[in-house]
């Protein structure tokens, strides 16, 4: 992937939305994910490796920690974290590895596997008994202020949740989803750097002239010098069907 590869080495500052907001995820995450000791698991999509490493830190005992990611400027960073493991490809082609796994984190980046129904039962079949899979994505139209042509993008390119789950239904696997919300308050200049930052894989197709009309739209529906909106996110957890 090589949309990311221009702010590799800003990204998790990037998305970075408040002081709070990377502490909040990684509580979520570790929640619903039930992380256990000397578990085996993977990020698939975990561009920098650091969401990777901070839950490897946050299980009690050593477990084995992988990240995967296709682009190789993004785990050009996850070489500072000791002891992660790396794989630079898509989460497809590691799926088709059949790696043993006790747990698998898919967060923000479910968009980009284009065919999901193989996807699911290659995971189905990689996953250890008492196996989890947490997939975390927003809904296709998110509260996020974006301008009308990036929130098109944004639509078109996010899978609608009645479709992802009907997709792991048919792969032998059940599914929960809980929904989360993260407040957020920013400076709109703060905002308008992520924009210009192409931070989201949908704005790598614009224009600098088009993010930069793009932020004038935003501006002119948006009174002060803050933005303030609330980021819903779908926490799905995933495992095998009982029996």
């Amino acid at each position: 992937m090589t949309a990311f590869s221009g702010i590799a080495r800003d990204y998790d500052d990037l998305w970075l939305l408040t002081d709070g907001y990377r502490d909040w995820m990684l509580a979520k995450t570790l929640g619903h994910l039930r992380m256990r000791k000397n578990s085996k698991f993977a990020d698939l999509g975990g561009g920098t490796g650091m969401f990777a490493h901070l839950l490897k830190l946050g299980v009690p005992l050593d477990s084995d920690a992988i990240c995967v990611d296709p682009s190789d400027a993004m785990l050009l960073n996850a070489g500072q974290y000791r002891g992660l493991q790396t794989y630079c490809e898509s989460a497809e082609t590691f799926a088709q590895r059949q790696v043993p796994l006790d747990r698998i984190l898919i967060k923000e980046s479910i968009h980009h596997v284009r065919n999901r129904q193989s996807f699911w039962k290659k995971i189905s079949s990689s996953l250890r008994p008492d196996g989890r899979v947490l997939v975390v994505t927003r809904p296709s139209l998110p509260e996020l202020p974006l301008f009308k042509r990036g929130m098109t993008a944004f639509s078109e390119s996010q899978p609608e949740l009645d479709i992802l789950l009907e997709e792991i239904a048919a792969s032998s696997l059940s599914s929960v989803t809980n929904t989360e919300a993260y407040y957020v308050e920013m400076p709109k200049e703060r905002w308008y750097a992520m924009l210009r930052a192409r931070f989201m894989s949908s704005l790598a197709g614009f224009t600098s002239g088009e993010i930069e009309q793009g932020i004038l739209e935003i501006d002119g529906q948006l009174d002060g010098n803050q933005i303030r909106f609330t980021d819903h996110l779908f926490f799905v957890v995933i495992e095998h069907e009982s029996k």
